[in-house]
């Protein structure tokens, strides 16, 4: 049976303890149970318990009397015991779950001060030198270094060369260390220690490459200063030779740290010393040299890659919120340009061009006939002239005068009339000539001002949400963390901002993090369920991850259509698009008859509807810009349009329905049907439709229709039986259905052209 990588990592792990645990040992003069807060650390970060007990009583053979043997198996049982317990406990909350080992190390330490054999130390305090204080005060000792173990062991296995470490967690790995390094001096000797100390300061100085390999060296030389009270100095010199050097090479700073032992041995007068010792004391330096320069280069970038990890940061609240605040407040400031523009527009649109018109009109007709008649001064007495501004008023609205429409006054006193309704009908002609290229430039400027509106209106709410600052969730970052970490997911950043409704998490994650574990553990330590929204990659091991809210529903789509027979080019335009993540629009447009033309109109009326809703517009202005749009045409041009903007969070559905025929909604053995009030867009210059608002619930059915398939049945009655006795709830079968149905009814050609869209709302899964 082949072994995998990842059982030989393992193997190898348990290894590294279990010298760790016989180091510990060592660690103190009495053989007191330092290992006990190693076998803690393991059972705490999810090792076995057992195989962690097991190691530490096959330690007590080394050197052990019988009672430390069965001493050291009766401390193992005691943590086995309490952490079988915590294991049966999962379901219970964390401080029941962490309860039972902690007895248990209580007892296992217990035991200890009270059967141990044990030679107290000379202390400079009278009280502590008995034998049973200094029991119980090694014993609170080792129950606090668990605590620490516990930190830096998880730290170790989980966060070292993926992220970076907190102070608290460098600082207990370096306890760990040292106290594990002692027990190394105590156990294989100094030369031993040293081998293994110069590894680590090369391995550590080739990965880092910077100052740090100082603070490496001094901690490396704190088990010396504590066994055999060597000064830290000379490791202070070996560390800044190795950093130094380490930028010219492996070789270089291997050379180096030999060039500094062997001037230090030169000045101790080692080379005096018999073969015994000189062969061990220069080994220790030149084996963990020959080693570090033989690694294979793969292997040392690798460790290179991860330290580095670490170092950068992608997420930065500081950066963002002060990106977000100057982005915000430049939207602000388009904004009010667009709603100065339309305010300008707006104001332009006055009566003074066609009131001055009149009144010129009224001028020419007195100047042209009035002035030239031998009665006009008699007209003028008895007011006939100013008569003919009531005559100018009604031929404008009319666009002609005639006998019947002169003024009592005018009638009497005027002997011309004749030439008075000629002058009149003839400016009438010019005036409505100007009117309508007035009218043109007002719809124009009406036309501009809905649009600077709508635009200054999505720029306002995006500075809105741009100039709020990403609110602080420090507490929900922590916990998601540590939940993902327990889960073996290590990620170096981790940032929530958004609502607390409807929140965003953005992570970094070390290695090929399974995503549908990464949105379980978030899913239940927001209480909501959360998808992943992107993966961007940001190295070869290296992922960005953004999750959302996850919506409530999802939508299903089915579409049948056919063109009226004999025609190239079919009027129904029909669309489905995604507004955001949230949202999307269906819509339904049926074009002025039949062909190519219809086509035009229909998809120049759907792509218009598109580019509106995916800029967010506010639906009232997109549909009065529509409409505007296709009367500008000078062909007649019209569109009956179904339009459904669906939120899959809730369900609802704003509903809008222009000149359309009637639509469904089929809910269970319900049917519901949705009528139109407005003449279809393009018919009217002015346009005010409304939007219903309708619930819809899971498995519920939104059908648009053409006026090809409702045409194809007697009546409105005949499609909702036909709907009612439908058992279909597959949108694209329900269509495929009616098309099928009304192309029958119609005796097998399409009498026109026939669309049916439907929509079926489900549960998300």
């Amino acid at each position: 049976m082949k072994i995998k990588t990842a059982d030989h990592s393992r193997i190898l792990l348990y290894i590294l303890f279990f010298a760790a645990l016989l180091c510990l040992r060592f660690t103190l003069a009495n053989g007191e149970p330092v290992g006990l807060a190693l076998v803690y650390a393991m059972g705490s970060v999810g090792l076995s318990p057992l195989l962690a007990s097991l190691g530490y009583f096959l330690t007590s053979l080394v050197g052990g009397s019988v009672r430390d043997i069965l001493l050291y198996a009766l401390q193992g049982v005691f943590l086995s015991i309490g952490f079988l317990i915590r294991a049966h406990l999962k379901k219970a909350d964390l401080p029941a779950q962490g309860l039972p080992p902690l007895v248990s190390l209580a007892l296992a330490l217990a035991s200890f001060a009270a059967f141990a054999p044990f030679t107290p130390y000379v202390l400079p305090f009278a009280f502590l030198n008995g034998t049973v204080p200094q029991k119980i005060l090694l014993a609170a000792a080792i129950f606090l270094l668990a605590a620490v173990f516990s930190v830096a062991v998880g730290a170790l296995l989980k966060k070292v060369l993926k992220c970076r470490l907190k102070d608290a967690e460098i600082v207990f790995c370096v306890l760990f260390f040292v106290t594990v390094g002692v027990g190394v001096c105590r156990f294989l000797g100094v030369n031993a220690y040293m081998g293994i100390a110069f590894f680590a300061l090369l391995l550590f100085a080739c990965a880092t490459k910077d100052a740090t390999t100082l603070v490496c060296a001094f901690a490396l030389s704190l088990p010396l200063l504590l066994t055999f009270g060597l000064s830290p100095e000379r490791f202070f010199v070996y560390g800044v030779a190795v950093a130094l050097f380490i930028k010219s090479g492996r070789l270089a700073a291997a050379c180096a740290l030999l060039a500094v032992f062997f001037a230090y041995g030169y000045a101790d007068g080692l080379y005096s010393y018999a073969a015994a010792s000189l062969v061990p004391s220069i080994l220790s330096a030149v084996l963990p040299a020959l080693f570090f320069v033989l690694i294979p280069t793969p292997l040392i970038r690798e460790l290179e890659n991860k330290l580095l990890f670490y170092r950068e940061k992608h997420l930065s609240r500081v950066a963002i919120n002060r990106n977000r605040a100057a982005i915000g407040q430049q939207l602000f400031e388009i904004s009010a340009v667009f709603r100065e523009i339309q305010t300008t527009f707006s104001t332009l649109g006055t009566t003074e061009a066609e009131d001055g018109a009149k009144e010129y009109i009224r001028a020419c007709i007195v100047e042209e006939t009035c002035r030239t008649c031998p009665q006009y001064r008699a007209c003028a007495r008895k007011g006939a002239i100013n008569e003919l501004t009531k005559l100018v008023e009604i031929g404008c609205q009319k666009g002609k005068a005639s006998l019947i429409d002169l003024p009592r006054a005018v009638s009497d006193a005027c002997v011309n009339q004749s030439g008075i309704l000629y002058a009149v009908n003839r400016q009438i002609g010019d005036y409505k000539r100007y009117m309508t290229e007035t009218e043109n430039a007002a719809s124009g400027r009406t036309l501009l001002a809905n649009q600077a509106q709508g635009v200054s209106e999505i720029l306002r709410d995006l500075a809105l949400e741009q100039s709020e600052p990403l609110r602080i969730y420090t507490d929900k970052e922590r916990a998601l963390n540590i939940a993902l970490l327990g889960v073996g997911i290590v990620c170096s950043e981790v940032l929530v901002y958004g609502d607390e409704d409807n929140p965003t998490l953005s992570l970094v994650t070390y290695g090929r993090a399974d995503v549908k574990k990464i949105a379980a553990v978030a899913s239940h330590s927001f209480g909501t369920e959360m998808t992943i929204s992107k993966r961007l990659t940001l190295g070869s091991d290296k992922f960005c991850c953004v999750l959302r809210k996850k919506p409530r529903f999802d939508a299903a789509f089915g579409v049948a259509t056919t063109r009226k027979t004999g025609e190239s080019a079919s009027g129904d335009t029909h669309s489905v698009i995604k507004i955001d993540e949230r949202r999307f629009m269906v819509a339904l447009s049926d074009g002025m008859g039949s062909g190519e033309y219809a086509r035009r109109i229909s998809e120049s009326t759907i792509s218009l509807l598109e580019s509106f809703y995916r800029a967010k517009m506010p639906a009232d202005t997109v549909l009065t810009t529509v409409n505007k749009l296709l009367t500008f045409n000078k062909e007649e041009s019209f569109a009956c349009v179904d339009i459904a903007v669906v939120d899959l969070d809730d369900g609802t559905a704003d509903i809008v329905k222009i000149g359309s025929p009637v639509g469904f909604i089929l809910s269970g053995n319900t049917v519901k049907i949705l009528e139109n009030g407005t003449l279809p867009l393009g018919i009217l210059d002015s346009l005010h439709p409304t939007a219903a608002t309708y619930e819809l619930s899971e498995n519920d059915i939104l059908l648009f229709l053409s006026d090809g398939i409702t045409g194809a049945f007697g009546s409105t009655t005949d499609l909702y039986d036909i709907l009612k006795s439908i058992p279909v709830h597959n949108p694209q079968q329900l269509a495929d259905l009616l098309l099928q149905q009304a192309l029958t009814a119609y005796g097998g050609v399409a009498k026109d052209d026939m669309t049916a869209v439907a929509v079926r709302l489900f549960k998300a899964a």
